[in-house]
Formats: C-alpha cells, structure tokens, sequence
C-alpha cells in the first residue's frame, strides 16, 4: 500500500486553484457592478436590452457559484475532516455528489448562455438570417448535449469510482471543442459582415477599428483560456483544474467586458491603429463620404444601406 509521501500533491494544487479562482472572481465582481451600474444610471435599459442584461446577471450568479462550491470543497476537506493528509486527499479525490455536480452543471449552463448570446449577435448583425447562424447554432447545442452527458458520466463516476473516469473526458473534450468552435465561428462571420458591408473609406474610421477590436479582443480572452484547458484535460492532470478556474470565470467575464467597454465608450488609443489619440470614444460621428458606402458611423450605431441596422451595443460579444 503506498504510503502517503507517495500520494500526488493534491492538497496543495486543490488550495492554489481555490485562491485563483477566487482572485478572478473578485476581478470579475467589480466588472459586473461596474457594468450594472453603467447600463442602468449611464445609459437607458431598453426594452430590447433587457435580455443581454439578464444574462450577464446570469452568467455573473453561475461564475459565482462555481467558486463558490469550490471553496466548500476546500474548507470541508482541510477543517471539517479529521487533521490527518489522508482524511483531506480522500475527501478531495471523492467529494459529496453535490460538490461535483453542482460546478460541473453551473459550467455547462454558463458555456450554453455565453454561446447563445454570441450566436444572437451574429444573427443580428446578419440581419436575421437563420442560415448564417446555423453551424454555430448547431455546434452550440450539440456541445451543450454532451456538455450534460459529461456531467452525467461525473455524477457516475462518484458514485461508482470502478467506473472508466475517461467516460467523462470523453464527452467533456468535445464540448468545450465546440464551445471554441463556436466562439471563433461567429466572431469570424461579425467581423465579415462589417468587412463585406463597409468600403475602403468607412474603414479607416476610428469607429470600425473599435468595433474589430471588441469583437477580436472578446473572442481571444475565452478562446485562449480554452485552448489552453483543453490538453491538460485529455491529459487527466491534476493541474487542469488552473484553467478550468479560468474558464469557468472568463466565460461570463469576457463578454462583460465586452459590454462595459461599449457603454463606456472605451477602447484602445487610436495611435494603436495609426492615427492620432486624440480620444477613448467608441463611435465617433466619422462618417464616410463616399455616397455609395454601406454602413456609416454615428454616434451610437453603424447603418448599413439595407436597412439592416448594426448598432455598437451589438458588437457586446
């Protein structure tokens, strides 16, 4: 029988993914306020708003319930148990159902929403075409099914522990794989249709390099954290539990920023794009004057000549 000196660090790594997660919570905290309270006193909460808005309230009670559960599993493990490493590893290794449950559905569920509100931008800014969205559509539900299963197999495995646990990262791999899929997939088709719908002048505006900016910049902060979980979890590391505490923050975090960057009017200084700072505005009246451009910047939108109207707020992705 292997003596506990033989046994992986796992107490250590469990605490250090703990206080992570929890430092990104409290990061992602202040965003949330911060971008609640500029959407409601900054800015009129419209009617057609109100679903973003409930969203991110949504994605922000997930993110928090998952650390939450998290730091449960911790202190149940360090103080509730008897003060022998032993006692902690095996409660670490197998926790209550609910403790491994719980964070595995609010992660799922978060993902789905996240995906969702990506895909409803597409759609809008392809003027509600159902074929563009389709793909993305379909690899958002077909992840979210296997997200579920994944879950499932979990629950399963910590019930029964002589169960196959790569039954679970069997379906876990593929649904974060087309969480990515879908994340780049439709910022890919937003960042097109602004490309194919404006002309050369219009282009070198200062409101259409914000508006590429916000749409890369909210597809690189998640796609990374996935790209980057993903091989520690087909490895079966212990480790992979640092970016999965990334993940399941920048999931609700990265389109927040999106949308506290947008109705505050922030973006990158202009000299970034090679032309003079000369303000942190996004949506400058920078109107093209090429009589047959299609889309113009205003003060608050981009209006395309087939009446398809793209406004800022639709580029909270």
């Amino acid at each position: 029988m292997s003596s506990v000196s033989d046994l992986p660090p796992v107490q250590g790594i469990y605490l250090q993914i703990t206080f992570t997660e929890l430092f990104l919570n409290g990061i992602y905290t202040c965003l949330f306020f911060i971008t609640v309270y500029a959407m409601i006193f900054k800015r009129e909460l419209h009617k057609k708003k109100l679903g973003l808005f409930l969203a991110l309230i949504g994605m922000y009670i997930l993110s928090t319930v998952h650390v939450a559960c998290r730091w449960v599993l911790v202190k149940k493990a360090f103080i509730d148990q008897d003060d022998t490493s032993v006692s902690t590893l095996l409660y670490l290794l197998q926790p209550p159902l609910w403790l491994a449950v719980i964070p595995a559905v609010v992660l799922t569920a978060n993902t789905l929403i996240s995906d969702c509100v990506l895909i409803w931008r597409c759609w809008t800014v392809w003027n509600y075409d159902w074929k563009i969205v389709s793909v993305p559509l379909i690899c958002t539900l077909a992840g979210a099914g296997l997200g579920f299963r994944s879950v499932a197999e979990q629950a399963a495995y910590i019930i029964n522990p002589n169960l196959d646990r790569s039954s679970f990262v069997d379906f876990a791999t593929p649904y974060f794989g087309l969480s990515l899929a879908t994340t780049c997939l439709a910022s890919f088709l937003i960042i097109v249709r602004i490309i194919t719908m404006t002309e050369g002048a219009t282009r070198n505006s200062r409101g259409y390099g914000h508006i590429i900016e916000i749409v890369v910049e909210s597809a690189a902060l998640y796609s990374v954290s996935l790209i980057v979980f993903l091989p520690f979890l087909v490895s079966g590391s212990f480790a992979d539990g640092y970016p999965e505490a990334v993940v399941a923050q920048m999931t609700g975090m990265a389109p927040t920023l999106i949308v506290a960057r947008v109705t505050f009017g922030l973006a990158r200084p202009d000299a970034s794009w090679g032309g003079p700072t000369t303000s942190l505005i996004i949506g400058m009246s920078s109107r093209s004057q090429h009589p047959n451009s299609n889309i113009v910047f205003s003060n608050d939108s981009i209006i395309p000549s087939d009446s398809a109207t793209l406004k800022a707020d639709d580029m909270q992705v």
